[in-house]
């Protein structure tokens, strides 16, 4: 198990763990809810004997789970995994008093605890009461009172991707000739074709703007320059408000009229960007093979 990522979801019902679980689940998670404590060991022997290759798993934990033997059973089991694998971490989800109660009465739901609490407030008491030891054990706690759908599945999203960089946004750059059409998936679109055309200096017509005569024709004209820092200053500034609204891709078009010098020097320039910056990305040259300026 040396390389698996385990993340619990736990804390108080009615506090968003469904939706937690759901925005794991989208970061590429085998996830669990409301698996018994009893039969966590069993599922950690599957697991760790098993052919299969599933490296992140979350684990759904709460009073659901069995409340009698929940505070004794939940922190041993919980130190126990942390003994075998180096990467967990415990989220516990918490809301306040009124919130829950909230909570509570507009979906109409029966609190787990109703049949040994039958008021909500006093089952709402119980279950704080019986979460605390895992509370007091969690890497992180989240207060969802103020917080909606979206920014906490924002919060998880940020948590997971702290810890996993396998889950960063994954940025594709793509140089390509207008003659041959815009990439159909592109999310940002970048027309080059203003610029300085190397396609009509003799010495350059045949070559690449992956060649080091290219882009060096190209920055010897102020207009490129200037583009070019503030084409940049862009994509540096937008790459983690993508990030932060959840984007799991990301396509960068950069055109110019063939798709062979001007959109291919450019791309070449974003992607340096973007590896500095530590993203995930990969650059294409659609049309780098064909005729045209």
């Amino acid at each position: 198990m040396d390389r698996s990522f385990i993340v619990i979801v736990t804390g108080l019902s009615g506090s968003g763990k469904s939706t937690a679980l759901k925005a794991i689940e989208d970061e590429g998670f085998f996830c669990m809810d409301n698996i018994p404590v009893d039969l966590i060991m069993k599922f950690i022997e599957v697991y760790d004997s098993a052919t299969f290759d599933i490296p992140k798993v979350c684990i759904g934990l709460d009073v659901r789970a069995g409340a009698g033997a929940f505070t004794e059973k939940a922190p041993w089991m919980i130190a126990l995994l942390r003994s075998m694998v180096s990467d967990v971490h415990v989220i516990y989800l918490e809301a306040s008093k009124e919130n829950l109660l909230n909570r509570f009465k507009e979906t109409r739901r029966r609190h787990p605890l109703s049949e040994v609490y039958p008021n909500l407030m006093d089952a709402l008491d119980a279950e704080m009461k019986i979460m605390e030891p895992v509370r007091d054990m969690a890497d992180y706690i989240i207060s969802t009172s103020e917080m909606n759908v979206h920014e906490l599945q924002a919060k998880i999203r940020s948590i997971i991707s702290a810890k996993d960089k396998t889950r960063d946004m994954y940025i594709e750059i793509r140089s390509f000739g207008f003659k041959k059409g815009i990439p159909m998936d592109a999310d940002i679109v970048m027309d080059v074709r203003f610029l300085p055309n190397p396609y009509f200096e003799e010495t350059l017509k045949n070559k690449t703007g992956s060649d080091s005569e290219v882009r060096e024709y190209l920055m010897q004209h102020e207009s490129y320059r200037e583009f070019i820092a503030r084409f940049k200053d862009l994509i540096r500034s937008i790459l983690p408000l993508y990030k932060k609204e959840g984007r799991s891709y990301l396509n960068i078009a950069v055109g110019c009229t063939g798709g062979r010098h001007r959109s291919v020097a450019v791309a070449e320039e974003v992607m340096e960007l973007i590896e500095g910056a530590g993203y995930h990305g990969k650059l294409v040259h659609r049309d780098i093979g064909s005729g045209g300026h």
